[in-house]
């Protein structure tokens, strides 16, 4: 029982502080994902991330997790309505990502 949960959090850990963000896809492809690739505007190396339903009751929270998630560098907000408010509120956290709407 132990080795299990020794192996759970370092499964964990390794999704927060990953070795590098690089990974080839095999055979004849050649697409990659580097960190080079995953910039925004001079910003610290991260992914871009797209939330659908950011004014809602699920969206708010979630827009927030991904805001302090050291991993994102771009946060994109959409909704049908209040988006403005949500993108407002969110961009003041101080974090490295940038809000975008």
């Amino acid at each position: 029982p132990n080795s299990d949960a020794n192996q759970r959090i370092a499964r964990i850990s390794g999704h927060l502080n990953p070795p590098n963000l690089k990974m080839n896809e095999h055979g004849g492809g050649g697409s990659s994902l580097t960190s080079f690739h995953c910039r925004a505007k001079g910003a610290a190396p991260g992914f871009k991330v797209a939330i659908l339903g950011a004014a809602g009751g699920i969206g708010q929270p979630l827009s927030m997790l991904m805001k302090i998630n050291p991993l994102v560098s771009v946060l994109h907000l959409y909704d049908v309505v209040n988006t403005p408010g949500v993108t407002s509120d969110i961009s003041h956290m101080d974090t490295a990502a940038v809000v975008c709407s």
